[in-house]
């Protein structure tokens, strides 16, 4: 019996368009109907997933930023927030200004850019929403800092290393190949969240379903009674899942509800 499940949302349950094909939709709409709760969780920001959410009908609350962020979708509100320690996030901020590394930094519900280029969507920055002399201007500790480029992760890992007393480098690639890194609070986690959040409900492990492609998604994959990988997730991924799907298939997270719906107990409420 399934009673949760969470879906990480690049190359996961969108298709390369970033669309959502109508096979996922379809099967999320169909685990709704038998009274499962959809769980968003991703590495976006709020602002990059509320249209899905929409889109999908939800009324869950919503994993974003890897973890360390959850959101009430209704409203947009947080619900909690995984800060790193302030001394460590102005160094960050201090190191980046100098070595001149596009960063994006999660500030409540905000996000500040050090630099005139987006290190994610490689695009300019509006002039109003850089924020020089970062380090000091921080009116609470980040959730989040994020940059991308072969150059820029490996000179923040090289000045600070994996991991730290409040603090984690994750570093990760998609299908670009390109590294990317996201700075975090080590409890900022997509399994840290969906274990509370299934605690909140009083849902067991078991009941839960987790799907996604790459390395931010072990946690809640592994946590879940049920974890589920992508045909084409990165090989640690796929070795410790319970299910992994058709290599070819967009509609991964149909096949694995399917899966549920025809090949085991049909998900239920009670």
């Amino acid at each position: 019996m399934i009673r949760v499940i969470a879906v990480d949302l690049d190359e996961t349950l969108l298709a390369p368009d970033k669309s959502i094909p109508e096979g996922n939709k379809a099967a999320l709409q169909l685990a709704q109907e038998h009274g499962v709760k959809i769980v968003l969780a991703t590495a976006r920001g709020w602002g990059r997933t509320e249209a899905f959410y929409r889109e999908l009908n939800l009324d869950t609350p919503v994993i974003v930023s890897s973890g360390s962020r959850v959101v009430d979708g209704r409203t947009g509100q947080d619900l909690w927030l995984h800060r790193m320690p302030m001394e460590f996030s102005r160094d960050v901020c201090a190191f980046c200004e100098e070595q001149e590394i596009p960063v994006r930094v999660y500030v409540g519900t905000e996000v500040w850019h050090n630099l005139d280029h987006d290190p994610l969507l490689n695009t300019p920055v509006a002039e109003d929403l850089v924020k020089t002399d970062m380090a000091s201007k921080l009116p609470e500790a980040p959730y989040q800092i994020y940059t991308k480029g072969e150059s820029n992760v490996a000179r923040l890992l090289e000045r600070f290393g994996g991991k730290g007393d409040g603090w984690i480098l994750n570093v990760t690639r998609y299908a670009d190949g390109i590294p990317e890194v996201m700075i975090l609070n080590p409890l900022g986690t997509k399994g840290e969240a969906l274990r509370t959040l299934c605690e909140q409900w009083g849902v067991p492990r078991e009941q839960v379903m987790a799907a996604g492609d790459n390395f931010n998604d072990l946690s809640m994959i592994e946590w879940a009674g049920f974890g589920v990988a992508m045909g084409w997730a990165v090989p640690e991924v796929r070795e410790r899942a319970d299910y992994v799907t058709s290599k070819d298939e967009v509609t991964g997270v149909a096949e694995a509800i399917r899966y549920l719906l025809e090949d085991r107990k049909t998900p239920s409420a009670s």
